[in-house]
């Protein structure tokens, strides 16, 4: 039986749930990748391998193959590489503890084991709450702003060691208190009028909120273009 490991894909700003399927047949030793993936994907096979050789995970004379499921959505990011790490750990016997049930794994691999993020992240982790992800393992980016994520468990980690360590219930770093935001007041009796909402709530997109406001300063035109809303452009706090 396959070894079942759980990702988010982007679509533009979009994401979606990805199941990362790892499973280990007879064969000739080799690592294939299925389920439409594009050149960077393809190359996680390569990162992935020094990553785990890297902490003496020894791999078998056999054949893997993963597969990234939905198999028709064309998959364009090295987000999946912890996924494919801890799936074909799991699938070797590396580790001995359960993953934890209902989480995700973001973020791409450094040979050497290192976990690093990527662009596209917090449109990733926005997914994973709409997707009812309860814990989700990724880096911890100083500019992005976690403390005013709610209703899912964010778990720090910064090399492929720390992913599985914390299954055995040792500590995971959590949210930095110096990170933390002010939080931002919420008039219950304000009428529902898009005029009473301001940049403050509006999480993230600095480059994009400072470039309005130069245009606003300066009275220059401005062309917005695309699909704009709050699961997938802007995160806004209610």
């Amino acid at each position: 039986m396959a070894t079942v490991v759980t990702s988010i894909g982007l679509q533009g700003l979009e994401g979606y749930k990805v199941s990362v399927e790892v499973q280990i047949i007879p064969g000739k030793d080799s690592v294939s990748i299925v389920g439409l993936p594009d050149a960077c994907v393809k190359e996680s096979k390569d990162r992935v391998l020094a990553a785990l050789y890297s902490i003496n995970c020894q791999f078998p004379e056999k054949k893997i193959v993963i597969n990234l499921s939905p198999t028709e959505q064309k998959k364009n990011s090295p987000l999946f590489d912890v996924a494919m790490a801890v799936g074909l750990m799991k699938e070797m016997n590396y580790f001995q503890d359960k993953i934890p049930p209902n989480s995700a794994f973001l973020g791409v691999l450094s040979l050497n084991g290192e976990i690093r993020a990527v662009r596209g992240m917090l449109p990733a982790i926005l997914a994973a709450k709409k997707h009812h992800i309860k814990i989700l393992y990724l880096l911890y980016i100083e500019d992005l702003p976690f403390s005013e994520i709610e209703g899912i468990e964010l778990r720090f980690v910064h090399s492929i060691q720390e992913v599985i360590q914390s299954f055995s219930g040792q500590v995971i770093a959590s949210l930095p208190s110096s990170s933390k935001s002010p939080q931002i007041p919420i008039n219950s009796t304000a009428k529902s009028n898009i005029s009473e909402k301001n940049f403050k709530h509006i999480i993230g997109h600095k480059q994009a909120k400072r470039a309005l406001e130069i245009a606003v300063a300066g009275a220059h035109n401005v062309l917005q273009f695309g699909r704009f809303d709050v699961a997938t452009t802007l995160y806004v706090r209610e």
